[in-house]
């Protein structure tokens, strides 16, 4: 389970995909995940998000778990 709280994107990348994918690979993985969704691109931009961003705020992450759905 994901915990709702403030992540850097490789710490968040990490939380996610540690079981299954090359730790080189999960920062990759989660880019991808997460521009593939317009709806979540949509919702974080709201948020005030950036590409350039270095993380994601513990709202961000709530919508993240919510468009792709993660528990």
């Amino acid at each position: 389970m994901l915990e709702v709280k403030d992540y850097s994107k490789q710490e968040l990348a990490d939380a996610l995909y540690a079981g299954n994918i090359k730790p080189e690979s999960r920062l990759k993985k989660l880019w991808l995940e997460v521009s593939g969704c317009p709806e979540l691109m949509a919702d974080l931009r709201r948020l005030h998000y950036h590409t350039g961003d270095s993380g994601y705020t513990a709202q961000m992450v709530e919508r993240i778990k919510y468009w792709l759905c993660i528990d």
